[in-house]
């Protein structure tokens, strides 16, 4: 029970935004179904009941009481003062730009450090058209599709949000801008096809060939909205909705919460009532996110904080020798981990540990890393909502992603322990976490800061019953190497490339995933979290002949052999442009080599001619010949 004012009036806040009845002054945040997203909203609505918080007070607090402790001696009557308020109409970009914007433009303001290099990446020399995104939704609904019923849910979207209405423009002003064109000038452009004429096994082809070519096929950036819409019906059960969307305007929370809005106004609309009425307008837009990146970049404590902890640990990379062949088919590829069996031994260690059920799952993916690397401190990435801290923000769709270097350590005792490390350390760069990651780069240092990311997401907003997400097709390419996040409820997944990650090792990985999951589910918060969990791989490598004594006179080819059966995933060859390579790889060629050499007739004192320069292949020919 609130043991004052002050504590009743806190936990009123927490159950409305919780949607719960009530809550105790005890109850973990977390345990009452808490997460950063929920927390935006908790601190928007505690400033307007007069308490002046933060995100990071609420993950460090975590319960109302400790809160209300945290709060000192303020009233919550609106008395704390704010450093800063909205951000005006125009208020970010210089009057001369503001004179020459067209006449239908009701906002104008910067394009972020993140849009920008996401928008470098997208018109890159890659080819992938990166960030450029196509999702496929099968939509479960029985009832007749009604196209033009369709279009007005799709263009009520535009009308109710800004970055539906907004346009890039890179050159024409003192600095690239993004532009807010006004309600009514920018309609959501759809198709409609029906493919219920053809035969079953060809509609699914139809459709992903159309979802392919789309991607093909990049924004004009000028013209809003930066997004277009697709539906295929395939059976009287169901329609497919497929959406094209540049990435650097909207990302995952927001573009899921229009998803919804746009779902559920067609089916209202279709049932001849009136869509559910927009919340009201909140004071804070996306402008305001755009003015917390322009203060961060202003911040020496901010710039600081990323140069110490970048300069403090070595980025993690993935193993050489995992790579797949440099000259081979490069494809990407994802591979999903069914977590419904750990789930909940999961969650009961969050629940024990008092963190957030995100953290124990970056546990995990710390844990992994941390038996690839000799490393004792390493960094990897984690995504991480820069969004303002204000009333209503997380209805505000928009862009507020920021990919940031995440420091690793080794030595957690217990799985509560490494799941309580990790957490703390997102609570210590949350103040930090608007400074953007292109910035943190510095002349002459490393081009890519990151090269394994972390992405948690949980679109709870989904309804499931009426989206059907396990049969969902995304293709959302990024920069990174390798991508290990939750984008389906219930499953983690890792996502590569296959010259980057060999598919055959990504299992591998995937295998050590599945590994430390389940001995965390197992054990608990208290469960050992010191052990190397080897897989089918490694355990056949520690079954494999001892290598030979460095006392035994032994010959080259014997000697590499033994080798390459006791550690053959470990690195035999590197050199400067070539990706490593690994005894296993190299064994594999020589022997190729020998086989063929032999079907032509070589044997022993057979003289083989070389002609190669320096490299992997000159070491797997002689090996071929000495096997031969």
């Amino acid at each position: 029970e609130a043991r004052d004012a002050a504590e009743a009036s806190i936990a009123a806040v927490w159950a409305q935004v919780l949607g719960l009845e009530k809550v105790g002054v005890h109850d973990n945040y977390f345990d009452l179904g808490g997460d950063s997203i929920r927390a935006v909203s908790l601190v928007g609505a505690l400033r307007e009941a007069g308490w002046e918080t933060s995100v990071r007070d609420v993950f460090e607090h975590r319960t109302v009481a400790r809160l209300r402790a945290a709060l000192g001696d303020q009233a919550g009557d609106g008395s704390a003062e704010r450093a800063d308020g909205p951000v005006a109409p125009f208020a970010l970009i210089s009057e001369e730009d503001r004179l020459t914007l067209p006449a239908d433009v009701t906002d104008a303001y910067p394009v972020s450090r993140i849009q920008a290099g996401m928008l470098v990446e997208m018109h890159g020399r890659s080819g992938e058209n990166r960030y450029h995104n196509i999702t496929s939704f099968r939509i479960r609904d029985a009832l007749p599709f009604d196209p033009e019923v369709f279009r007005r849910a799709a263009d009520l979207i535009v009308e109710r949000h800004e970055v539906m209405r907004t346009s890039f423009a890179m050159a024409g002003y003192s600095e690239p801008l993004q532009l807010v064109h006004a309600v009514g000038t920018v309609t959501m452009p759809c198709v409609f096809e029906d493919l219920r004429h053809l035969p079953r096994e060809d509609r699914e082809s139809t459709l992903w060939s159309f979802a392919d070519r789309d991607r093909e096929e990049l924004f004009d950036l000028t013209a809003a909205p930066l997004m277009r819409m697709a539906v295929h019906l395939v059976d009287d059960e169901s329609w497919w909705l497929s959406i094209t969307e540049c990435h650097p305007v909207i990302e995952g929370w927001s573009y899921h919460s229009q998803l919804m809005e746009l779902l559920r106004a067609y089916n209202a609309i279709r049932a001849g009532g009136e869509p559910e009425p927009a919340p009201p307008v909140p004071a804070v837009r996306y402008a305001d996110f755009i003015a917390g990146e322009l203060r961060s970049l202003a911040s020496a404590e901010d710039r600081d904080y990323w140069r110490e902890l970048v300069d403090a640990h070595e980025k993690f990379t993935i193993p050489t020798g995992w790579g797949g062949d440099p000259h081979g088919i490069d494809e990407r590829y994802r591979i999903d981990i069914d977590l419904a069996e750990v789930e909940p031994g999961l969650r009961a260690l969050a629940s024990a540990a008092q963190v957030p059920y995100k953290s124990v799952l970056h546990a995990a993916h710390s844990k992994v890393l941390s038996m690839l690397t000799r490393a004792g401190a390493f960094r990897g990435g984690m995504v991480a909502d820069a969004r303002p801290e204000e009333a209503g923000a997380e209805r505000v769709s928009g862009m507020y992603l920021n990919s940031v270097p995440f420091p690793y350590r080794t030595g957690a005792a217990t799985w509560g322990e490494l799941a309580q490390e990790v957490f703390a350390r997102e609570v210590s760069l949350w103040p930090h976490r608007r400074y953007p990651m292109p910035a943190m780069r510095v002349p002459g240092g490393e081009s890519h800061l990151i090269d394994v990311l972390f992405h948690y997401l949980d679109f709870h907003q989904v309804d499931v019953e009426l989206i059907d997400i396990m049969a969902s097709r995304d293709d959302s390419p990024n920069e990174f190497p390798l991508v290990v996040g939750t984008p389906v409820r219930g499953h983690m997944s890792i996502a590569s490339r296959t010259r980057t990650l060999a598919k055959a090792n990504a299992e591998r990985l995937a295998g050590l995933y599945k590994a430390v999951l389940a001995e965390m589910a197992r054990t608990g918060a208290g469960g050992d979290a010191t052990g190397a969990f080897p897989t089918a791989y490694e355990k056949a490598r520690l079954a494999a002949p001892p290598l030979p004594h460095p006392e035994t006179p032994v010959d080259v080819l014997t000697g590499f052999e033994a080798r390459a059966a006791h550690t053959p995933w470990a690195t035999a060859l590197t050199g400067a442009g070539t990706p490593g390579t690994s005894y296993a790889e190299l064994d594999e060629r020589a022997n190729r080599i020998a086989r063929r050499l032999r079907a032509l007739g070589a044997g022993p004192e057979t003289r083989v001619a070389v002609l190669l320069d320096r490299g992997p292949e000159l070491v797997a020919a002689l090996l071929g010949v000495w096997k031969a």
